[in-house]
């Protein structure tokens, strides 16, 4: 393709070679490289199909919400949206661990833990269906396999749906799970156990109680109310409380680490990061127990401020002792501790929720 050349880049030439023969004819020659484009051979890209998505659905049929037809809601969408599922109802917490660890790999199947639905390809999420408890049990095996995991909150109280999508209810959750957003929150292993919500002593293990066989309250009198109940039934005792270098010496009447803002239905630590490695250990050193029917009315409310009455810090390593026999509130559960200290440790690992 011929390429022109500017008028004044000739005449510019003309007058240059007229100038050195002193008048006489020259022979302008102007000359270029003309410009070359290789154009690369066009690269097809092969259409990856995306990996086909398969349920296994862990639902827990004592959850104190369960609902069958929450689960068969949650099958007919994914049966319309193309993608496999395999429900199962174990009938005790024990079975319902080894039957997550089987759906992913982790323990092989047998006639009581079948394995997930064969034609459906692996398992790439679990979805929890139940309470909080439910939901501690699904996500150790998600964890330990590096798969997500999403929940239907069936409990009572549900604190960790509360924590992660701002609601309890479980036909929102069902669009969350199915939506495929993924978030990373933090673990923490506690008396040789991962949890992922909250663990507490004294008053909240209290509150728990009271709140078997009653509704949660709606209205902030009626947590201060419940809130004076639990606190009075509480026995301070002396404990050593380390939080990373902090060191306290006091008889609280609570103490309670939280990774995510919800405990026993009341956003504690609403300011909680969910990812970002520190817990919120949060106490009273007083043992005043009028203060806790106002501080729970108010952390109700989220109006209450930690300061000198109830303090907040933050830390990855917290140890309290001693608390041998002492009932511990663990992810909407209740234990006895069966050492006397409790060492507390945010790891590394963050566990996928769909959400």
């Amino acid at each position: 393709m011929a390429k022109s050349i500017p008028k004044s880049l000739i005449d510019k030439q003309l007058k240059k070679s007229l100038d050195r023969s002193a008048g006489g004819l020259a022979m302008l020659t102007v000359s270029f490289r003309p410009q070359i484009h290789i154009l690369s051979p066009m690269i097809r890209r092969r259409h990856q199909p995306a990996k086909r998505r398969h349920y296994a659905l862990l639902a827990n049929r004592k959850a104190g919400a369960y609902n069958r037809r929450l689960v068969e809601k949650f099958v007919e969408v994914c049966h319309r949206q193309g993608a496999s599922y395999t429900v199962y109802e174990p009938d005790s917490a024990v079975n319902l661990l080894r039957q997550a660890e089987v759906a992913v790999g982790l323990r092989p199947a047998n006639s009581n833990f079948p394995p997930p639905y064969e034609r459906g390809g692996p398992v790439t999420a679990l979805v929890a269906c139940g309470g909080d408890g439910t939901f501690n049990l699904v996500a150790r095996a998600a964890l330990k396999a590096g798969l997500p995991v999403g929940m239907i909150p069936m409990g009572r109280i549900n604190n960790l749906a509360l924590s992660l999508f701002g609601s309890a209810g479980s036909e929102h959750a069902i669009r969350r799970i199915l939506a495929g957003g993924i978030r990373k929150i933090d673990c923490a292993t506690a008396a040789n156990l991962v949890f992922f919500g909250s663990l507490g002593l004294g008053f909240v293990p209290k509150l728990l109680e009271e709140l078997q066989g009653r509704s949660v309250p709606s209205l902030g009198l009626g947590w201060s109310q419940l809130a004076s109940k639990a606190a009075a039934s509480v026995t301070p005792e002396a404990i050593i409380l380390k939080v990373d270098a902090f060191r306290f010496d006091c008889r609280p009447v609570i103490l309670n680490v939280n990774l995510l803002p919800y405990t026993a239905g009341l956003p504690l630590s609403p300011a909680s990061v969910p990812d970002d490695g520190r817990a919120e250990v949060i106490f009273d050193q007083e043992s005043n127990l009028g203060n806790i029917s106002a501080f729970t009315r108010l952390i109700f409310k989220r109006k209450y401020l930690y300061g000198d009455a109830v303090r907040l810090y933050r830390g990855q390593s917290i140890t309290v002792q001693p608390v041998k026999g002492r009932r511990l509130y663990f992810d909407g559960e209740l234990i006895d501790m069966p050492a006397d200290t409790l060492e507390v440790k945010v790891g590394p690992e963050k566990l996928q929720v769909l959400c």
